[in-house]
């Protein structure tokens, strides 16, 4: 009896599926990796299954989406215990296919993310079996913030408080504090670009692996932000202890590759090199690359007439800081005093030394 139980609940729920007209997909698949234009079906697989359904709301040139997929979603740990709780696919929200949004309601992918407020990507949101919306949230996280999410919405917390993503709690795991502003949710928490070096190399954020990083973009022929940030970063570095200079690079990253030539771009960063801390290196990419740093860092690079320059950049300003492990920490604002710098850089740069000091015991 016990035998022909067990067989028919698992031919009643192959015949839900199928009745669904949704592939049930292989066990080994990673999270989100199915597409679909029905998510009432999928709410209904998902109750047949005993879980609820967890939607990824995505972009194709979405870097944040992107880093979710590849350090998060694919980790066959966090994929095992994420599928105990639910069923998981992922729209694209760029498309104009049609949809039958979770409650049977005809949609698209975009009106159906609007409706959500899921304007932003990437953007997760979690249905009951009814088809009724728990939770949304949108940016990226790490992998302890990703199960902190499951567990959050599981466990209908929700009811009590909205979720904090701990990797936005906190500079990083030993609780650095920082004067900077935290980084916007969607912003990757390793953004990934390469670009040319004035030391005849080319880079990409990993090469610092190990140091203290801070990144300023512009261009040579910026009037004042520029030369004013990269002056500031060059007293904030050489206000650090003689033994902490040399574990903050400074970087600086040209919006504007038409005029800035890579010797022209290591000229401009020599005449802020910091005494005693290591040489500025400039950063130039080519347009493409150019696009996909300003995609990276979410940047604002606008070209304006100059009747004296030919155009001016109006972009964004400010010094991304990133700790050892090349993580996003924040973006200490333009005009912050100099003493907030110094003293962001200082615990940087002395999280860097320790990461260092650990490493050779």
């Amino acid at each position: 009896m016990g035998y022909r139980l067990s067989y028919q609940r698992v031919l009643g729920l192959a015949l839900a599926l199928l009745a669904l007209g949704t592939p049930a997909g292989p066990a080994n698949a990673a999270l989100f990796a199915r597409t679909t234009t029905d998510l009432q079906a999928e709410v209904r697989a998902a109750a047949a299954e005993g879980k609820q359904l967890a939607v990824f709301l995505t972009l194709p040139d979405c870097p944040g989406c992107l880093e979710m997929e590849r350090q998060v979603h694919a980790v066959p740990a966090i994929e095992k215990a994420f599928k105990r709780k639910f069923r998981t696919v992922s729209i694209d929200i760029s498309t104009s296919d049609s949809l039958v949004d979770p409650a049977g309601r005809p949609s698209t992918p975009a009106a159906f993310a609007q409706r959500l407020r899921a304007v932003a990507t990437p953007s997760y949101a979690f249905f009951n079996r009814d088809g009724q919306v728990l939770y949304r949230f949108t940016g990226t996280l790490d992998q302890n913030g990703f199960r902190q999410l499951a567990d959050y919405v599981s466990s209908a917390r929700y009811e009590q408080r909205p979720f904090v993503a701990p990797a936005r709690q906190a500079a990083h795991a030993t609780n650095l504090r920082l004067n900077a502003e935290p980084p916007t949710a969607t912003v990757p928490l390793h953004p990934e670009f390469k670009l040319a070096a004035t030391d005849g190399q080319t880079h990409r954020l990993a090469d610092f692996r190990g140091l203290g990083v801070a990144l300023a973009v512009g261009y040579t022929q910026c009037p004042d932000v520029c030369p004013t940030t990269l002056a500031e970063l060059k007293a904030a570095v050489e206000a650090l202890p003689p033994a902490l200079k040399s574990q903050v690079q400074v970087l600086f990253a040209t919006l504007d590759p038409e005029r800035d030539a890579i010797p022209l771009l290591k000229d401009y960063a020599t005449a802020f090199r910091p005494d005693g801390g290591r040489p500025i290196l400039g950063l130039r990419g080519d347009a493409a690359e150019t696009k996909n740093l300003i995609r990276q860092l979410q940047l604002v690079a606008d070209k304006q007439p100059s009747a004296s320059m030919g155009y001016t950049l109006d972009h964004t300003a400010g010094i991304f800081l990133f700790d050892a492990d090349g993580r996003l920490l924040g973006l200490s604002p333009y005009g912050q005093p100099l003493k907030q710098l110094a003293a962001d850089l200082a615990s940087i740069a002395a999280d860097a030394s320790r990461r260092r000091q650990l490493a050779q015991h």
